[in-house]
């Protein structure tokens, strides 16, 4: 029994406890959000994923009109859309990982089959985002993320994948506006967004401004390979000679370690231009006489 099964059956536990009591004392009882995420955790524990869901979001979308959202209903709605019924499941999706650089191709088989297992796992769904993205599939991948942002729109990496998306497919506006001014240092997902930050000044023209946010982030995250290639990206676009850029970038794709490659999961383009700037490095290269 996987640990989240355990914990699920402690709280189903004491829930039928407290109800029980409850009644005995002939008390009327106000179903309240903190009963609802006890209901959704039974639903998870017989593998109803897709009830549980639409009754956190449905107490979530209540509780927001008093104000922010309970942390304990996004918690819980972020466990049931995430956990694994079975191990076949997660080993599958596990083995997509490790394919995702190598072989993409069957890396996207892999997660085809784990989502066959589990279609409603919130983990595979976004990996096959992130793959659909890295090929090129901006408007696959926009259509699909939408669909499940109308389930759920709470979940913070549906809505990272969605801007992904936007900036792939080039709507900028929808991505200045879906990006907001939010402090995005919370969530732990401040990167990821900084990079679209970057591809986004690039694809506007706004060159020097995201050269010095690139130089910037590279120096606030300096394991994160994206930065560098950015770095270098726009500084070439001003004309402006960067091979240590390059050669940092290409250097540290050669030789991310898997635990970097896991770490750095949520970027669906991580070290995808390596040909790109190999090129042009060796076309910068002076040939000796």
């Amino acid at each position: 029994m996987t640990l989240f099964s355990q914990k699920v059956l402690l709280r189903a536990a004491l829930f039928g406890v407290a109800l029980f009591f409850g009644w005995n004392a002939g008390a009327t009882k106000v179903e309240t959000y903190q009963d609802l995420i006890e209901k959704a955790y039974n639903l998870s524990l017989q593998k109803d994923r897709l009830q549980a869901i639409n009754l956190l979001v449905s107490a979530t979308q209540k509780e927001s009109k008093k104000g922010p959202p309970p942390k304990e209903l996004l918690v819980a709605l972020e466990e049931v859309s995430t956990v694994f019924y079975s191990d076949k499941a997660q080993q599958t999706f596990e083995l997509a990982l490790s394919l995702r650089s190598s072989d993409p191709a069957l890396a996207v088989s892999k997660l085809n089959e784990a989502a066959r297992l589990e279609p409603d796992n919130l983990q595979i769904m976004l990996e096959q985002i992130r793959l659909q993205i890295s090929s090129g599939d901006c408007d696959g991948a926009l259509k699909v993320v939408q669909k499940h942002r109308e389930r759920n729109p709470y979940s913070e990496d549906l809505r990272l994948v969605l801007a992904q998306s936007l900036v792939c497919h080039g709507k900028f506006q929808e991505f200045q506006a879906l990006r907001g001014p939010g402090d995005l240092k919370k969530n732990g997902r401040e990167l990821y967004w900084q990079r679209l930050d970057l591809e986004h000044a690039f694809r506007t023209g706004a060159f020097a401004k995201g050269r010095d946010l690139a130089v910037q982030f590279s120096k606030n995250e300096p394991t994160f390979p994206e930065f560098f290639y950015w770095t270098w990206k726009l500084n070439q676009s001003l004309k402006v000679v960067d091979e240590r850029s390059g050669t940092k970038y290409l250097t540290m794709c050669k030789s991310l370690s898997s635990r970097l490659m896991r770490q750095f999961q949520a970027e669906p383009r991580l070290c995808r231009n390596v040909a790109e700037v190999e090129a042009e490095t060796k076309k910068n290269v002076t040939p000796s006489e």
